[in-house]
């Protein structure tokens, strides 16, 4: 979907200092809806992200990193040197944000504390996105995404009761999650700077996303003592609703909120008299005290079809249900064909990259990936002569010394 109309955040100017995901993630957000982001990385080590994950047609650049870091330009500098910290500090008198997700104290040691930054540059917005948050007896202490699902107690209700905690999803969802709550964020400061003139800090911890993830359980344990267990692909509250075996080896998923898409499946099944009023499983408080039973009855219906039949039969009934689909299946999917869920474009190194497309969809002015993950440094010059108006003499000079 291309318009004419310029995006949404032209004009944003973006120093992203992060390194791997969850905040790099956020700054990518605010580039594919047109924020300038200058990726601010080691001369000598760039992101690490750079050589996590599998390789690409470049082996210095991994598919992770071109997909994380799209529509960026890439400078060198070495923020812990004097002069690298300076050639920061320039930039970010110019910027409208700073994203950072280093251990707390770590800027501040460089010398390039909050309340610096923001007395040089007081429309700055600055995201400090950090394991366990700026402030709290945790603050120092390292954190990578499966840390967040362990602490914010994700973990815990993860996978099957007889067996260990599970890592929920993909190994870096809290990552991509505070990658969503990181750009919300900067854009709710940025908002608000249009009303004050002022900027301000946005605090984020690793696990705080997560927590938001649980639903009722804090609620109810405060009120009740529950502790919420792991309960495989059940769900605590309502029945049927699991993950299903079909006779050929696939799966399929049901959910059945209420007792109205109860009475679907039942037709759909052949079991009509299961959803009447005199029923055992009538209601859902009935099929949770009946659990075991009516699990039983659907998971016996499912798996004596074959994956194919089972889903057509239950999107004719119009029960909420889905195959279990692996990445080869969405990849060819005619749904995500049409909502146009990847775009493919040039890795850098003469091959291509598939990633996924901006979300959400915007009538007007949509998002867009306009390049994969930059090359490290490759904007260095222009960018430090564009914004800084360094002279070549002053480039060789910090080039000589390691500072970019």
């Amino acid at each position: 979907m291309q318009t004419g109309n310029a995006p949404v955040l032209n004009g944003v100017l973006v120093l992203d200092a992060a390194t791997y995901i969850a905040a790099p993630m956020s700054a990518s957000i605010l580039a594919e809806f047109g924020a300038d982001v200058i990726k601010v990385e080691h001369p000598r080590l760039g992101d690490p992200l750079r050589r996590f994950g599998t390789k690409g047609s470049d082996p210095n650049a991994s598919m992770q990193w071109l997909n994380e870091n799209r529509n960026k330009r890439s400078i060198t500098i070495d923020l812990g040197k004097p002069e690298g910290r300076d050639l920061f500090i320039a930039l970010a008198k110019k910027a409208d944000v700073v994203v950072e997700n280093f251990r707390p104290g770590t800027f501040e040691r460089w010398g390039l504390s909050w309340e610096m930054l923001h007395g040089l540059n007081t429309r700055l917005v600055m995201l400090r996105l950090s394991a366990f948050g700026q402030n709290g007896p945790l603050r120092e202490q390292v954190g990578l995404a499966r840390i967040a699902h362990a602490f914010s107690g994700v973990t815990s209700i993860s996978g099957e009761a007889d067996r260990p905690p599970a890592n929920p999803g993909p190994t870096s969802l809290a990552d991509y999650v505070a990658g969503v709550y990181g750009a919300l964020g900067v854009l709710l400061a940025l908002f608000e700077r249009e009303r004050s003139g002022i900027g301000q800090f946005v605090d984020l911890a690793l696990y705080e996303p997560m927590l938001k993830t649980m639903d009722e359980a804090f609620a109810v344990f405060d009120r009740t003592g529950f502790i919420r267990q792991r309960f495989g692909s059940q769900v605590v509250t309502v029945a049927p609703t699991a993950n299903y075996r079909c006779s050929d080896g696939g799966f399929v998923t049901v959910g059945i909120p209420d007792d109205k898409m109860f009475a679907r499946l039942a037709s759909a099944i052949g079991r009509p008299e299961l959803a009447e009023s005199n029923s055992e499983f009538v209601t859902n408080a009935m099929r949770v005290e009946r659990r075991t039973e009516i699990e039983a009855i659907v998971s016996a219906w499912i798996g004596s079809r074959d994956r194919d039949t089972v889903v057509r039969l239950l999107k004719d009934a119009d029960v909420p249900s889905s195959a279990i689909q692996d990445v080869a299946e969405l990849a060819r999917h005619p749904q995500v064909a049409a909502r146009e869920n990847f775009v493919k474009r040039p890795d850098g190194a003469g091959g291509t990259i598939t990633m996924q497309a901006p979300v959400p969809k915007l009538s007007r002015t949509p998002g867009r990936v306009t390049t994969a993950g930059p090359a490290l440094g490759e904007a260095t010059e222009e960018l430090l002569k564009g914004l800084l108006g360094l002279s070549d003499a002053e480039l060789a000079h910090l080039h000589a010394k390691g500072i970019i």
